[in-house]
């Protein structure tokens, strides 16, 4: 018996045939989300009320869920951590008191290398 491959038949996602998608778009809940950004509960709504991450969808009463493709391109769009590095800043220097000579460093005056 040969076995030969299948093929899978996109979904269609509206009613026209240009929004074919090769893959069923997913649903998550507000655990899933958390989970996959990191982010609590009351970060994540305040981020959707601030309009800073994806909506959420209506369900079915007080039920809603984020859109999976929709999560996964928030995180995308993150920065990565030290992908452009904050300029150093400068110590703080602070000034001489009236009638006194400024310190000397630390290491310098313990007669560091």
């Amino acid at each position: 018996m040969q076995r030969t491959a299948t093929q899978t038949t996109p979904i269609q996602a509206g009613p026209g045939p240009s929004d074919v998608r090769p893959y069923r778009e997913r649903l998550l809940r507000i655990d899933d989300v958390c989970f996959m950004t990191g982010l609590g509960r009351s970060t994540i709504y305040a981020k959707v009320k601030a309009a800073d991450f994806p909506g959420p969808v209506q369900l079915h009463g007080a039920s809603v869920a984020w859109r999976e493709t929709e999560v996964d391109a928030w995180i995308a769009a993150r920065p990565a951590v030290g992908a452009t590095p904050p300029a150093p800043a400068a110590p703080p220097t602070r000034p001489a008191k009236p009638g006194r000579a400024p310190r000397p460093a630390r290491a310098a005056a313990m007669g560091a290398i």
